[in-house]
């Protein structure tokens, strides 16, 4: 061993030097005794976690796998429970506990004992250990070791239904953290191999344990709506979906639309971090549950949370056509997003300015598949331009260049339309609710005029529409007074209860209308308001 060890660090050729390691490995064969091994084994051991450089740290895992192979005994002993648990929880000298070079030497050191008593034991300490390092949000590289490891040596996965359950939701949990180190497409392409090894072992683990699914799939809905988090959830997240049953899809969706626990703040939330995960470059079926949530709370009338995040995401799905690689995804999100939103063309009108750079990309890029996909958005752009017709010189631009590429009929254009829209999708709905519902697509109800009282109206839903001071005068206590706060109190509850698709505020209009204000004239908003409010 001292030989060795004067040996790797001297300035002799690299030549020479190799052909002494190959020497000295083969002598590995030889009788030797414990402390001779155990020298050994501990330069090998040195030299592998400690190597200045690859040709060390070569020759510490040629030493340590030829010695051990030759004399297994030996190493067991060497390789203790003890040694072990000194490795992944205190390091090797300066070398961290957290690096993943540590457990490229455990799973050496498993190998080689294998066929040892003495490897149950380490079984054991690992299943505790691996829960530990998930629990302490290891990076991406550190995470993806150890799930190699637990792979090769799925012996070493937390047993027992409650450590395998809080191991999976704390893998997911780990993978809500990964960030990736850097930028360039060498170091994006590793850390999506890393996210993938990690997503891996969640797909073993449910397969071989499927009472792990749902609570994994609950932990990480709890993430993703979560709203005062510190940090923002990993798109990395998207690399779960592939290994979600589709045919769980109706059931999920069903239990996350209906559930009354559920806020609407949180499933905004995560709906719109669910269409971020279109972003991930090996997303599978992504697109297959954002539309499918898309259509479950359509089903349930929450047109207010499927307006906020069209608005909100509308343009980064459209930002993600520009990748192939994640094109086809979007495509299917936008086209669904576009076609229900039928009550206003300002979700359409948010693209329409980049429409036209993106199709001089389609027909430039020389791809086979941009093609098909420009057919695609050409059928897509058409129905939105039948839907909102009224604005022939702001399409102009689009039409133009988009006139070589065929246009579908207004027959097809009205099916898509009528196939699309949120009412549409509300068929799972009961029959007595259908019959009851009359409010608009947007879940609101509106107001009807009386007379030029658009300046009351507006007044009314602008503060209908705040939602701190709506909720306060709901909660008013005013003991039957017949006060204009009473009346105000009414015609909130109204507007928020009704199923009617307009109501008229006649007797709040005759309450509130200031003495001046001649009726069925205009006026000012601005001045109705400030009379209002000191009243």
């Amino acid at each position: 061993d001292k030989i060795l060890e004067g040996l790797v660090s001297s300035s002799h050729p690299l030549p020479l030097k190799r052909v002494i390691v190959r020497r000295v490995v083969e002598l590995a064969e030889t009788p030797l005794s414990q402390a001779q091994c155990r020298a050994m084994f501990a330069l090998g051991t040195r030299l592998v976690l400690q190597g200045p450089d690859a040709f060390q740290r070569q020759v510490g895992r040629q030493v340590v796998e030829a010695y051990g192979r030759y004399h297994r005994g030996e190493f067991e002993a060497f390789f203790n429970r003890g040694f072990v648990l000194g490795l992944l929880q205190r390091g090797y000298g300066e070398l961290s506990c957290r690096d993943p070079a540590i457990l490229d030497y455990v799973q050496t050191g498993l190998r080689l004992i294998m066929s040892c008593p003495a490897v149950l034991e380490l079984f054991e300490l690992l299943q505790v250990e691996a829960l530990r390092v998930v629990c302490e949000r290891p990076a991406p590289p550190l995470c993806a070791r150890l799930c190699q490891l637990l792979g090769d040596f799925p012996q070493c996965l937390p047993r027992g239904r409650k450590l395998s359950l809080a191991f999976c939701q704390q893998l997911v949990r780990s993978i809500a953290h990964f960030q990736s180190q850097g930028s360039r497409e060498a170091e994006l392409r590793l850390y999506v191999s890393q996210v993938t090894q990690v997503s891996g072992l969640l797909r073993s683990v449910w397969k071989a344990e499927p009472d792990t699914l749902l609570p994994s799939l609950q932990e990480l809905f709890a993430i993703i709506s979560a709203a005062d988090t510190p940090f923002e959830p990993s798109v990395a997240l998207a690399s779960l979906v592939q290994h979600i049953p589709l045919q769980m899809i109706t059931v999920l969706i069903m239990s996350l639309t209906t559930d009354p626990n559920v806020k609407d703040a949180s499933m905004t939330q995560a709906l719109c971090r669910m269409i971020d995960w279109l972003s991930w470059p090996l997303a599978q079926h992504v697109e297959t549950w954002v539309i499918a949530l898309l259509k479950g709370l359509a089903a349930v009338q929450k047109f207010t949370i499927l307006i906020d995040v069209t608005l909100l995401k509308i343009e980064l799905v459209f930002n993600r056509l520009w990748f192939p690689l994640v094109r086809p995804g979007a495509l299917a999100v936008l086209s669904h997003m576009l076609l229900s939103f039928q009550h206003s063309p300002e979700a359409f009108h948010l693209i329409v300015p980049h429409v036209v750079s993106l199709v001089h990309s389609f027909k430039s890029d020389g791809l086979p598949s941009s093609t098909a996909f420009l057919v695609q958005l050409t059928e897509l752009i058409h129905c939105m331009m039948y839907h909102y017709s009224g604005f022939p010189e702001l399409y102009e631009p689009i039409l133009e260049a988009v006139k070589d590429m065929p246009k579908p009929s207004e027959e097809k254009i009205k099916l898509i339309l009528s196939q699309s829209a949120w009412t549409s999708q509300s068929s799972s709905l009961p029959s007595c609710l259908s019959r009851l519902s009359g409010k608009s697509e947007t879940g609101k109800t509106g107001l009807i005029n009386l007379g030029n009282t658009c300046y009351m109206n507006s007044v009314i839903q602008a503060l209908f529409m705040a939602t701190d001071f709506r909720r306060h005068v709901l909660a008013l206590n005013l003991n039957g007074c017949n006060s204009l706060m009473r009346k105000l109190q009414h015609l909130f509850a109204f507007l928020a209860h009704t199923q009617r698709e307009a109501y008229a505020p006649r007797i709040f209009f005759e309450a509130s209308r200031p003495p001046w204000f001649t009726p069925r004239s205009q006026q000012d908003c601005s001045e109705y308001l400030r009379f209002l409010l000191d009243r």
